[in-house]
């Protein structure tokens, strides 16, 4: 066979596997609103070790992205909008990487872009596997008790009025 055939093959390929995923959208199963967070220990961009329970008492927004996730990049400044907004509230914001080069990236990503709020690597995705996810990003909101609920697949513009307003009587 002749080079082309291939390039032709493989290109067909991803379409048709575009197409599936874009149809059938992502699934989503193993967590549910209501049920207690799955804890988890990652390291942040410094190398300390941080867990998802030493934030108990607060609202969590948990945020698995990864750097060369074209949703994930779209959606930062307006995570980065609401952080500001609400940081100094009851509430934190946990944005989990999952890109596998860990800091390398991240932290050069991080600087760029003007993200102030915290980054965990999770470059073995234990987390990410913990909470169930299969697409990204995937936005967990975790209640003071540890309690998840909420969950968003996909990008979201957190800086919307009815967003703002969402986090404003929330945090009440």
């Amino acid at each position: 066979m002749n080079k082309p055939f291939h390039k032709n093959y493989f290109l067909l390929l991803v379409a048709i596997l575009a197409l599936f995923f874009v149809l059938n959208g992502p699934t989503f199963a193993q967590i549910e609103e209501g049920v207690d967070a799955p804890n988890f220990t990652l390291k942040n961009l410094e190398g300390k070790e941080v867990s998802l329970n030493e934030f108990r008492g607060k609202y969590v927004l948990l945020n698995f992205w990864a750097t060369w996730c074209g949703p994930c990049k779209i959606e930062m400044p307006s995570l980065e909008t609401l952080y500001q907004r609400f940081k100094n509230k009851n509430f934190e914001m946990l944005a989990i990487s999952n890109d596998m080069y860990g800091a390398t990236v991240v932290k050069a990503f991080v600087k760029a872009n003007k993200i102030n709020f915290p980054v965990l690597l999770d470059q073995q995705l234990k987390a990410s596997n913990k909470f169930g996810v299969v697409s990204l990003p995937s936005t967990f909101m975790i209640d003071p008790k540890g309690k998840i609920i909420g969950a968003i697949l996909g990008a979201e513009n957190w800086a919307t009025p009815n967003n703002i307003l969402y986090f404003e009587n929330l945090l009440k």
